[in-house]
């Protein structure tokens, strides 16, 4: 009597194991498909103004989020991070991602080991412009050394770009930034001489200076990338990689239809320029 229950028991126990053995590797499966598919969050400073609410911004960025996770797999979900925080989103790696200014990514990759993933190739509004009254006897960069510039703030693309510009054509490395909170208040300045020469990136603002016929410029800049998205330094170089080739995959899509940039772009050579270049 006790043998036949045995019996039974492992005839039982022996079917019963392929069974388990099926489900474990489903298990196995769904544990590798959720550690492949992750939520990263992206913080974003490009656009990003007090002007406007969180929800408009998250709105114009939906579209791009929303097709680069189809791409990855990945979930991606948005914070706007605001100018006056950026440092903080950086030195406490408040995102996993970050699409800030330029020269602050790269800053970020140097001081905190970010991660490059692409720059922007934007619309418009990609060049500095020095602006200096119509009659001023500036004729080179150089010239500005002994004046006062008026800048946009001191952390603004424009400003850093124009620091950067100084130093390699100009030869100037300590400029004297005099800063304004509006963009729009730099030609004022320099028509009533608060400044010898100003600082902008609004060619909208140029043009209207210049038709007034009381401001030139004295020198322009080549287009830079106002913005780069950046990984933290504990993001997969995996997942750098599969974003990369995601947001590359996207320039035929309508995703950037929204963004003041139409691309992303990455290559050692632009990076190692771009340092240079920012210093």
């Amino acid at each position: 009597m006790d043998m036949k229950v045995s019996e039974k028991s492992q005839s039982t126990n022996v079917g019963a194991l392929p069974v388990r053995l099926a489900w474990r590797g489903i298990a196995m499966i769904l544990l590798a498909a959720n550690a492949a598919a992750a939520d990263f969050r992206i913080g974003v400073n490009a656009e990003v103004s007090y002007r406007e609410s969180e929800t408009e911004v998250r709105q114009r960025y939906s579209p791009f989020l929303q097709e680069l996770g189809k791409l990855t797999g990945h979930k991606f979900s948005f914070r706007p991070v605001y100018s006056d925080k950026v440092g903080h989103a950086v030195a406490d790696k408040e995102a996993d991602f970050l699409l800030i200014h330029t020269h602050n990514a790269l800053r970020a990759e140097k001081e905190h080991h970010y991660q490059v993933v692409g720059f922007t190739q934007d619309r418009k509004n990609d060049q500095v412009y020095f602006l200096i009254k119509a009659d001023s006897r500036f004729q080179k960069l150089a010239d500005l050394a002994p004046t006062r510039i008026g800048v946009p703030g001191a952390q603004s693309w424009a400003t850093a770009t124009a620091a950067a510009e100084l130093r390699r054509v100009g030869r100037v490395t300590q400029p004297a930034w005099v800063e304004t909170r509006y963009q729009d208040a730099v030609p004022l300045m320099v028509e009533l001489n608060v400044v010898g020469a100003g600082v902008t990136r609004s060619k909208k603002l140029v043009d209207d200076v210049l038709a007034q016929k009381k401001l030139r410029v004295l020198h322009t800049t080549a287009s830079m990338p106002l913005n780069a998205l950046i990984a933290a330094p504990d993001v997969p170089s995996t997942v750098v990689s599969d974003v990369r080739d995601a947001i590359a995959g996207l320039q035929n899509s309508h995703a950037f239809d929204a963004l003041a940039f139409k691309a992303l772009t990455y290559s050692a050579e632009q990076s190692k320029s771009l340092h240079d270049y920012y210093q």
